[in-house]
């Protein structure tokens, strides 16, 4: 096993192997050298006369930057970044690098910055971030200065080669049938309560459901069309708006999907319709409901019913957990649920194969 911070290791014939950045090749792909030794002090030095080597080589191709990291992200984000991506991707890349980054890095010199500075960082970040808000976070940075290089403002990205923190899944929590029952119970008091059956019955996201409308639903041939999705982003304006409601085209291709809708859920969609004036399904007045609201009211049921430990999210995941229970395969389930692929699908609802798990084991009983 390496050291901390260096690509040192020792091999089974009992040499050293030192591994450094020799180059890249023309898809991006790293090229790497390597040294060998039979002491590691010797090996070391070598890495050091290489890395040497290279940064004097690259230098006189370097072109002068005196700005800090500040500088250049701010650059990158207005110039790179907020004319090829939608509206949300651009205020979650910002907010990334101005909360968790330049906060705390942002004054050092874009060409002094070093694979230390980061990794100080991610240590004083692992003590309050997940692991996987972390990986988010350096994926920006490292998008940043990449950038920084194929410009030849930097010899290399100093983000390649850290020890980043290893992302532990959650099981995924899903409502049993008794405790489905009890919610579906109580979300028929009130027509308010709808967005709740929708996501049960269909599997939708949140944002989607606030951005599903009418034209989206095919009563004739019963299905429910994801075509858009409603979410609050940051912003900064002279008003003093920090937030503002966006609507923008679902996450992903696969996200962008038709639903079939059962004969009780056009029943209530009929219903619904026939007393709404808005181009959306779930609405307040004339707008479309914002995830927050949602999310508030299902939050006053959850506790009223003691599902607390179960956020809006689990609708989503009890639906598919459901359409498992009922013989749903992985690639049908997948398409449902909006997935880029069937090994996200299995990624997220592995447990909620045990039954069936225990079923066919027992079909192997040796007698």
């Amino acid at each position: 096993m390496a050291r901390r911070g260096e690509n040192i290791y020792k091999r089974k014939d009992g040499r050293w192997e030192g591994r450094y950045i020799k180059g890249r090749q023309q898809n991006g792909k790293i090229h790497y050298g390597y040294i060998y030794g039979y002491k590691y002090s010797e090996v070391k030095h070598q890495l050091i006369l290489k890395k040497y080597e290279k940064q004097t080589n690259h230098s006189k191709n370097l072109l002068p930057y005196e700005g800090q990291l500040l500088d250049w992200s701010n650059y990158w984000l207005e110039t790179f970044v907020r004319p090829t991506v939608k509206s949300s991707t651009y205020a979650s890349y910002k907010n990334k690098m101005n909360v968790h980054v330049l906060s705390r890095i942002g004054s050092i010199k874009l060409q002094k910055l070093t694979q230390a500075d980061i990794d100080s960082m991610l240590k004083k970040m692992d003590k309050t971030l997940k692991a996987s808000s972390i990986r988010s976070i350096v994926s920006v940075l490292k998008n940043c200065l990449s950038k920084a290089v194929s410009l030849k403002l930097l010899i290399e990205n100093p983000c390649l080669g850290l020890e980043l923190p290893k992302i532990r899944r959650k099981t995924v929590q899903a409502l049993s049938i008794k405790d489905q029952a009890k919610l579906v119970q109580e979300i028929n008091t009130s027509q308010k309560f709808f967005s709740i059956m929708l996501a049960l019955q269909t599997g939708l996201r949140i944002g989607e459901i606030c951005g599903l409308k009418w034209e989206d639903i095919d009563f004739e041939n019963n299905t429910l069309g994801v075509n858009r999705t409603v979410l609050r982003i940051q912003i900064e304006d002279t008003s003093g708006r920090k937030t503002e409601i966006v609507e923008v085209t679902p996450k992903s291709t696969n996200s962008q999907r038709k639903i079939p809708i059962s004969k009780s859920l056009r029943k209530k969609l009929l219903e619904l319709k026939a007393i709404s004036k808005s181009d959306y399904v779930i609405s307040n007045k004339h707008k479309a409901l914002e995830p927050r609201t949602i999310a508030y009211r299902f939050q006053i049921i959850r506790k009223k019913i003691g599902l607390e430990n179960f956020s809006f999210h689990s609708l989503r995941h009890t639906f598919a957990t459901r359409c498992l229970e009922a013989g749903g395969n992985i690639a049908t389930i997948s398409s449902l649920l909006g997935h880029s692929s069937t090994k996200m699908t299995l990624d997220c609802y592995t447990n909620s194969f045990f039954s069936e798990e225990r079923q066919l084991v027992e079909k192997l009983e040796f007698v």
